[in-house]
């Protein structure tokens, strides 16, 4: 989506209150949920859309330097960034030297850098051979505001409620439990499972899953303006009740085929 405002994306003024913040994503995102509009690219653009202004505006720490960033870009501060006035000049675009909007090198440049929820610092190599620190440290530099440590120390380690109940959340990875019969954990299997943008993959079950086994789909949590994180699925076998006699002669004939005991 060209020119991402995330206020904008979410119909709401820039001094809008977290509650309002949350009213309005939720609005969009029942509208336009991939659940309930299959086969709609354009309402599935607009729920990834929703989720990721909601993903930034709902947390207060990267809501700030959201705006910070933003009034950078509005105002040039040395960074190539330029002023475009809007229609009847009552609104205004930013924009920078290469024509593409702020929204986008932003998105951009934190792509680039990845989270922290990937990594623990950022790092790298530039040709010269000096370090540069992460994306935290740079804008703590331009704004001001020191090194910080990193979100993994500062948040709870357990994943947090989203307002989707199938999910919970920790950084931009999502994690949800699945309840399995007992056939496809002594066998394996392959089963469907919805990811947090609406779109379902496949999983495939390993033969003799153990409860609270933990697997994972690379790239399939949250988006945010960082990158995406992953889907980890905790599988939880559930045990047949009210057998009949048959079914339990069944059970304890594959028992002692099993060298199990009872």
């Amino acid at each position: 989506m060209k020119g991402k405002d995330y206020y904008e994306i979410l119909g709401v003024a820039e001094n809008a209150s977290i509650d309002e913040i949350k009213k309005s994503y939720r609005t969009i995102a029942k509208e336009n949920h991939p659940d309930k509009n299959p086969g709609d690219k354009a309402a599935e653009e607009r729920f990834k859309a929703a989720t990721e202004a909601y993903d930034t505006l709902s947390d207060t720490e990267k809501r700030a330097k959201y705006d910070q960033l933003r009034k950078l870009g509005a105002t040039g501060s040395g960074f190539g960034f330029g002023f475009q006035p809007g229609r009847g000049g009552s609104s205004r675009t930013t924009s920078t030297e290469s024509g593409r909007s702020f929204e986008e090198e932003y998105a951009d440049f934190m792509r680039d850098f990845g989270t922290r929820t990937q990594r623990e610092r950022y790092g790298g190599e530039s040709s010269g051979g000096s370090r540069f620190g992460g994306l935290d440290d740079l804008i703590g530099n331009l704004f001001g505001e020191g090194k910080k440590e990193s979100a993994q120390s500062t948040q709870s380690n357990e994943p947090q409620p989203t307002d989707d109940p199938f999910f919970k959340r920790k950084g931009n990875n999502a994690y949800v439990d699945l309840k399995i019969n007992l056939a496809q954990a002594l066998l394996g299997s392959k089963v469907r499972v919805r990811t947090p943008s609406g779109k379902k993959v496949t999983v495939k079950i390993p033969a003799g899953t153990e409860p609270e086994k933990m697997l994972r789909v690379s790239g399939m949590g949250y988006q945010s303006m960082a990158g995406t994180g992953d889907l980890f699925i905790r599988l939880n076998p559930v045990m047949p009740k009210n057998l009949t006699d048959e079914q339990i002669e069944s059970a304890k004939t594959l028992a002692e085929k099993l060298g199990l005991r009872w």
